[in-house]
């Protein structure tokens, strides 16, 4: 009999990683054909002849400009793009997740067994951020897969869900009380550097109090920026020019560096080390790529590390003063995402934060061992029941109706069916409004009403759609609700009260839906 397995994914810029318990441990699935297997599964995908590969084969083939690939592509995903004759970031995800989980005989179906429900992570950004549609077409891509249940939770959330439970084992080892406190998560990826603060108390809750980060900056901010930089740094060096990107010969150098780093990092991160003992002696090359034709040296490193640390300077600097505003502190704090391992990272957040070499606010051996794991272990003990966090849904949204004063002049009347700031176990359920309405037409586009995180300007706009009202007639009355999905999607509920009948209309990312506010061509990372 086939197993049925409860599954987190940590769906990354970079690489994704795939969790799963076997025998009630936390294990990391291994993708790939015997001998070349991997729990680092590259976020690549390429088209060759009808032929879909994913992961290291299709990494390597971006090198071919025959081959159509792509990477990259998470970061595509939440932008409105342009119609072209390459293939989109929902298209690409799809054909990616589903070659990952289902249809390719290396999937997790045809090596492990069945799939039953899935948690995927996805940056806090792309809640908190009203107009990103991440969130919402990550989800309408995992509804395609007929599970019995999908659930997006935020990255943060999945890493502190993590920090719970290994806290918790480790309390239970030494006899004494489990860690309860705040959490400053740092997230650095391929893509952006996001950080939030966790309060983790009693029963497993887990509550993000803060966020901020740089999301919209995209690629510009984190590890693939990086690899950019280095590449670009070491071929001028070599040729007194710069690479165009994205041709097959700047795509090759890349790929070669990237796996160059991953396969180096231990000595690297020694060698980078001792330069940063005495950066003005140590000229030995930190990284050799290209077959020995191109190198970068500690100062090099640190010339493409430079706006990467600036940014993450500023964004903590954000933290430091939202804390001090607040009047509370960070009792622990926990590095996440695959870039945050890289040591000039990993300083530049302990230098801003001012954590010395001793500070027990910071565990390094856990940081070390685990931080590459701890988002997509978060999203499988998530899925399997043992941790279940306290998510909020930041926004308040609502509908705008026509009423008549006592003159029977129409006035319109904004109300609010979602209230923002509250968890989500209070929104899954319908909010009604308590009040009969009429409507005059069959067929209506709703006007809806949306205050981004609870504060500031209020946007209205109708639904695109038009909604086909139940069980229309001249007498017939309706009520009008909303609630919110675990997976923090937000729907309108219309019901006609007589017949009991009703229309449910998904809301997605509200914002992003109604209001999108840019259009974006040839982002993709790919050649065709």
């Amino acid at each position: 009999m086939t197993e049925n397995y409860k599954i987190g994914l940590d769906f990354g810029t970079t690489n994704s990683i795939l969790t799963y318990l076997d025998n009630g441990l936390l294990t990391a699935f291994k993708y790939g054909t015997p001998g070349q297997e991997d729990q680092y599964i590259p976020s690549f995908i390429a088209y060759d002849e009808g032929i879909i590969e994913i992961g290291t084969p299709a990494r390597n083939s971006a090198t071919n400009p025959q081959i159509e690939s792509y990477g990259n592509f998470k970061m595509q995903l939440p932008k409105v793009h342009a119609e072209s004759s390459s293939r989109s970031p929902f298209e690409v995800t799809t054909d990616y997740l589903k070659e990952l989980l289902f249809s390719g005989e290396n999937c997790f179906s045809q090596k492990q067994g069945n799939i039953s429900e899935l948690v995927i992570s996805v940056p806090e950004v792309w809640l908190r951020d009203a107009e990103n549609k991440g969130r919402e077409d990550l989800y309408e891509i995992a509804s395609q897969f007929n599970l019995s249940s999908i659930r997006l939770v935020s990255e943060p959330v999945a890493a502190a869900a993590y920090y719970t439970w290994k806290m918790q084992e480790e309390a239970q080892k030494s006899g004494q009380s489990a860690f309860q406190g705040n959490l400053l998560v740092c997230d650095l990826g391929g893509g952006t550097f996001d950080v939030s603060l966790c309060k983790i108390s009693g029963d497993n809750n887990v509550e993000v109090l803060y966020f901020h980060g740089q999301g919209k900056q995209g690629l510009k901010s984190a590890g693939v920026a990086f690899d950019r930089q280095c590449v670009q740094i070491a071929y001028q060096k070599k040729h007194g020019e710069f690479l165009v990107e994205n041709e097959a010969k700047f795509n090759h150098l890349l790929r070669d560096f990237e796996s160059t780093k991953l396969n180096s990092h231990r000595k690297s991160s020694k060698k980078l080390e001792n330069f940063l003992k005495d950066p003005d002696s140590y000229t030995k090359d930190i990284y050799s790529f290209g077959g020995g034709d191109y190198t970068v040296t500690g100062k090099e490193v640190q010339q493409a590390f430079e706006p990467i640390r600036e940014g993450i300077e500023k964004v903590l600097e954000g933290v430091k003063q939202w804390l001090a505003d607040k009047q509370t502190k960070f009792d622990r704090l926990l590095l996440v995402g695959g870039f945050s391992q890289f040591i000039l990272a990993q300083k530049a957040i302990t230098d801003s934060l001012n954590i010395g070499k001793d500070d027990s606010r910071f565990d390094k051996q856990l940081n070390n061992t685990s931080s590459a794991y701890a988002i997509s272990y978060g999203a499988c003990l998530i899925a399997n029941g043992l941790i279940e966090p306290t998510e909020i849904y930041p926004h308040t949204i609502g509908i705008i109706v026509e009423q008549l004063d006592p003159n029977c002049k129409k006035d319109r009347k904004q109300i609010t069916l979602i209230k923002g700031g509250l968890p989500l176990g209070k929104l899954t359920q319908i909010n009604w409004y308590p009040k009969k309405l009429e409507a005059k037409s069959k067929s209506l586009k709703i006007p809806l009403w949306i205050q981004p995180n609870s504060q500031g300007n209020i946007y209205e706009e109708n639904t695109r759609d038009s909604i086909v009202l139940p069980n229309h007639s001249s007498k017939a009355l309706y009520q009008v609700g909303m609630q919110v999905s675990s997976s923090q999607i937000a729907y309108l509920i219309i019901k006609e009260i007589n017949s009991d009948k009703e229309v449910k209309y998904e809301l997605g990312n509200v914002i992003a839906t109604l209001f999108p506010t840019f259009l974006e061509i040839n982002e993709n990372d790919h050649n065709s």
